[in-house]
């Protein structure tokens, strides 16, 4: 990880892309899972993917109503979506088709939820790095509470090793 600083705005943008892409892992897991436990488990993770994004599109909307724009939204628009959208892919749980490539592959149940956990806790720390170049104390407590949404599906998916 670089030491480029991260504004909280552009955190949770990232942190929006990474959630699209973990509601891609799962519901595209789904079909391919016999187990009804594991499968009950990853349409309900999909969905929470779906509730955390819109948790980080509500918090992106508050940042940005509280200081303003991002400065980079403001200077680059689209242009810094689609890298912001580039970094997240490149980090976790994508291109998410290789993920659930890599998932089929496994041989039971468990490897299934150690790799889904192995893909939640990269996410983790992925805002971790994040949090530790963290330029304000604003930002940095919108980061723990990313990081906080996150820490619940790995507590749900260990539950059931």
């Amino acid at each position: 990880m670089t030491n480029i600083p991260f504004s909280a705005e552009e955190t949770l943008k990232i942190a929006i892309e990474i959630e699209e892409n973990g509601e891609q892992f799962y519901s595209g897991m789904v079909p391919e899972i016999e187990d009804t436990e594991i499968k009950d488990l990853f349409k309900d993770l999909a969905t929470q993917e779906i509730n955390h994004k819109e948790t980080f599109q509500e918090m992106l909307g508050e940042a940005e109503l509280g200081r303003g724009e991002d400065i980079n939204s403001l200077l680059y628009g689209k242009l810094e979506d689609s890298y912001l959208e580039a970094l997240a892919d490149s980090k976790i749980f994508n291109p998410a088709n290789e993920n659930i490539r890599a998932a089929k592959q496994v041989g039971n149940r468990d490897e299934l939820l150690t790799v889904a956990i192995s893909l939640e806790k990269d996410t983790i720390l992925y805002y971790y790095e994040i949090l530790e170049t963290a330029t304000s104390s604003e930002d940095q407590e919108l980061i723990k509470k990313v990081i906080e949404e996150e820490k619940t599906h790995v507590k749900r998916l260990a539950g059931l090793l």
